[in-house]
């Protein structure tokens, strides 16, 4: 077997198709125009969420399953990803940048130099693009000073009132694609974390006082407040994710924030607010008390990561994929019994590892949201890159305000500087890989009791059955056997593999609709349908292909494991 093991996690039921996510009840949404400002056919209803237990359901009672992406960058400008020249100093953050403005032009100058940053990062192809992959959920990172533009300079009028109509604007357009909204603030008035995409930058984590500064708290009450009187009644917000990754300079949270957090619980149910309320940890499982300890209703766990393992080698592949193991392993043995939401992450520049982990969060039927939907520069942070020259990049301290307008069109979506990101074979796009996986789920067919292999003593052997000259493998959820079948498996310089099962090369065929892995002589080095990438499940390994539906999988032993469904409710799944 193989070398390299991931971590186990804690299900032994095996990863559903790779090419057919489990994003069930999904509302149907119409899909853009090719025209330079696209409308959609005709509105799409959203309801009102609410959640049941792990689930999320819709008025009707349907599962929804939040699949989408970040709208990084838009409200909060960390300047690495949006064309701005930057340092990591802590005058260089959203709150200095609107200061420069402000001193150099005057703040109403400066809010029109943010409408037109605002209009050109993101506008109707981009809502476009989003229905086009299929995606029903886009997280809106905001802060306090995009909605309370005087606290930018001082706080003697904080929270007295707001302007929220940006985000109206958002939430409202969003919908008629077919889309819910979570509405994230990012930067709570006086930074609860200190990093650049709070807003506001602090050298130390001794730095950032804002969970035993009572007035910087109150503040951010009172702006979730008013949030909630606002948009209680709007069935367009999925939820409200009440503080981006607060834990000091990335530090960890404990019990002085889930204080904060159940202070701005009791805040929005105070309004009569029943919207999804989203809770954060830094970073893991065991950084979330459980719902019971304060009495949280209808609310989500959510959860960022980022592994860096950005090379693209099998070796990095199986590191990145072991991380991701050890992440979920630690979130689902703590049982919360609430949805589970990964709000950001990234897999980076290798295929395999966006199919890994799209495949993993989809099987757990988790929420999840990636970071981000647009960057600039040449990279898989974004769906959507914007390649810059570094002449192209505003420089805040001395240039222009025309010349600033002018670089601002340079971040137009569809523009001559806008790219999306695509792999290094050079024709797979991270827009694909995202369709691949918000799609509904494989359909079902029932196979015939009498087409298994029965062990009384180890469980259920398999499913078997001879098409034509072909053996077709389907295995079943309960077994266990002593017995030792040879999985074997020669590695490509991809990171994917041949599998040889007893000798004889797998590979998966279509038969009448339907999926399936078989035995085969050796498959050709462009067959596609041989090649499989390692996932990990109970005590070992899945082997799945591009094309496959089911998988041949083995313990680190080599020896046969579960697979697939009980006998009494096995399924085939198929296109």
């Amino acid at each position: 077997m193989m070398k390299h093991r991931f971590l186990r996690i804690l299900t032994a039921a095996v990863l559903s198709c790779a090419l057919l996510s489990n994003a069930a009840c999904l509302v149907k949404r119409p899909h853009g125009t090719e025209e330079p400002d696209p409308k959609p056919s005709e509105p799409v209803e959203l309801t009102f969420l609410k959640t049941e237990g792990e689930s999320v359901k819709n008025e009707k009672g349907e599962e929804v399953y939040l699949r989408g992406v970040n709208l990084g960058g838009l409200f909060v400008t960390e300047h690495w990803m949006t064309g701005f020249k930057y340092t990591t100093k802590p005058d260089d953050d959203y709150k200095s940048l609107s200061k420069t403005f402000i001193e150099r032009f005057g703040e109403e100058k400066t809010k029109a130099l943010w409408k037109e940053y605002h209009e050109n990062w993101w506008s109707e192809v981009d809502f476009k693009n989003c229905a086009e992959m299929g995606i029903n959920v886009i997280r809106l990172p905001f802060s306090y000073m995009n909605v309370d533009f005087g606290a930018i300079t001082s706080y003697e009028h904080a929270a007295e009132s707001f302007d929220f109509s940006d985000l109206d604007a958002f939430v409202t357009k969003a919908a008629e694609y077919g889309m819910y909204t979570i509405l994230d603030l990012h930067g709570a008035y006086g930074s609860q974390n200190g990093q650049d995409h709070s807003g506001e930058i602090f050298n130390t984590a001794s730095q950032v006082t804002f969970f035993s500064n009572p007035e910087m708290m109150n503040l951010t009450v009172k702006l979730w407040t008013a949030l909630s009187e606002h948009y209680k009644d709007n069935p367009y917000v999925a939820g409200y994710d009440i503080l981006n990754e607060p834990g000091e300079k990335a530090g960890l949270t404990s019990e002085r924030h889930f204080a904060f957090y159940d202070m701005v619980y009791d805040a929005i149910r105070a309004t009569g607010d029943e919207h999804i309320v989203i809770f954060e940890s830094c970073w893991d499982g065991k950084d979330l008390p459980p719902v019971v300890k304060y009495g949280w209703e209808n609310c989500m766990y959510s959860f960022h990561h980022y592994t860096n393992e950005t090379t693209n080698n099998e070796a990095n592949t199986l590191a990145h994929g072991q991380s991701w193991n050890e992440k979920i392993e630690g979130i689902t043995k703590q049982n919360f019994g609430v949805p589970i939401y990964m709000g950001e992450f990234t897999n980076y520049t290798t295929e395999a590892k966006w199919d890994y982990v799209l495949g993993q969060l989809n099987r757990l039927n988790w929420h999840w949201t990636s970071w981000t939907y647009k960057v600039c520069g040449s990279t898989p942070w974004g769906i959507v890159d914007i390649r810059l020259d570094n002449d192209d990049k505003v420089d805040a301290n001395i240039d222009e305000y025309d010349d600033i307008i002018a670089k601002f069109k340079l971040l137009r979506t569809g523009g001559a500087k806008a790219k999306e990101y695509t792999f290094p074979n050079g024709k797979t796009t991270l827009k694909s890989v995202f369709k691949r996986y918000t799609q509904e789920p494989a359909q079902t067919q029932k196979l015939e009791e009498d087409t298994y292999v029965f062990d009384s003593d180890n469980g259920y052997l398999g499913y078997q059955s001879s098409v034509g000259s072909t053996t077709v493998f389907a295995l079943t959820d309960d077994f266990y056997s002593s017995s030792m079948l040879k999985l074997t498996y020669n590695i490509n310089g991809d990171g994917s593999v041949y599998l040889t099962f007893n000798g004889q090369y797998m590979s998966v065929v279509s038969i009448e609709g339907a999926k399936y892995l078989t035995l085969k002589s050796r498959p050709s080095m462009n067959d596609n349908d041989a090649r499989f990438y390692p996932v990990s499940v109970g005590d070992g390994w899945a082997f799945i292909s591009r094309s496959a539906c089911k998988y041949i999988v083995a313990d680190s032993n080599g020896r046969l494991i579960a697979s697939g469904t009980k006998l009494d409710e096995a399924e085939i799944f198929y296109h």
